[in-house]
């Protein structure tokens, strides 16, 4: 219980604290701002959670798979708005994201917090879970800011594109477990490279969304989302400079 309590913290609150990490550096967000997208994060995957029952019922039992599809794509359009330095939208995408990942986390948390012989381990390896999470953050928002400082944004708007075109391959999964699209049986093996399991394939997974063995529907719109958002972030950029100036 104890590893299972670590691995399953890591997996979910790692692309929180990442994408928090990206968006506190593009935007910028301080850490007051970061903290009230906490608490009101926190807030919407309890009610979520509370929720989750009702919300399975709609839309032929597929409620839930429709709510978390709708999820992917507002955090992958306000991470593409919040490129333009819209603090607005970088909240809407963080809260989204804690949405979307703590709900599975709190259900994990509330199945086995009431049975004595599970509740310790299940403790010890949440607070290691979230240790291990911050430790990593803080860790990663100096290395990206350094990187930042010597050459610019625009490795953290790549990083930020792959994180959000990430979810994307979460609405491919969740809309073929559906039956709303089918995705093709081909997939490629990467296991030899690196597990998706290992600790590096982890990070990689959390951070650029990595899976060791994607189907070619998957690599294909990764590919092609990552591309036109970096690319709908740079005419947004160049268009918003070529702005004329009020007065002059």
């Amino acid at each position: 219980m104890l590893i299972t309590s670590l691995l399953m913290s890591i997996n979910q609150l790692l692309p929180v604290v990442i994408l928090a990490v990206l968006l506190s550096l593009i935007v910028p967000l301080s850490q007051r701002q970061l903290s009230v997208y906490a608490v009101i994060g926190t807030l919407l995957s309890l009610v979520f959670v509370q929720g989750a029952a009702w919300l399975s019922q709609l839309f032929d039992h597929r409620g839930l798979e429709f709510i978390q599809m709708l999820l992917c794509i507002v955090i992958f359009i306000a991470a593409l708005i919040s490129c333009q330095q819209r603090k607005i939208a970088a909240a809407l995408a963080l809260i989204a994201t804690m949405t979307l990942y703590l709900s599975h986390y709190m259900i994990y948390l509330v199945s086995f917090w009431h049975s004595r012989d599970t509740a310790e381990p299940l403790l010890l390896g949440t607070c290691l879970g979230v240790g291990i999470c911050i430790s990593f953050g803080v860790l990663l928002f100096f290395l990206l800011e350094s990187i930042a400082k010597r050459v610019g944004e625009q490795p953290l708007v790549v990083l930020l594109a792959l994180n959000a075109t990430a979810k994307l391959l979460i609405f491919l999964d969740l809309a073929s477990q559906i039956d709303l699209l089918d995705v093709t049986s081909n997939y490629l093996d990467w296991r030899g490279f690196l597990v998706e399991n290992s600790e590096l394939g982890r990070v990689l997974k959390a951070l650029v969304g990595y899976e060791a063995t994607p189907s070619k529907t998957a690599l294909w719109v990764y590919v092609i989302a990552a591309l036109a958002f970096i690319t709908l972030v740079r005419v947004l950029k160049i268009k918003k400079t070529k702005e004329p100036v009020c007065g002059s």
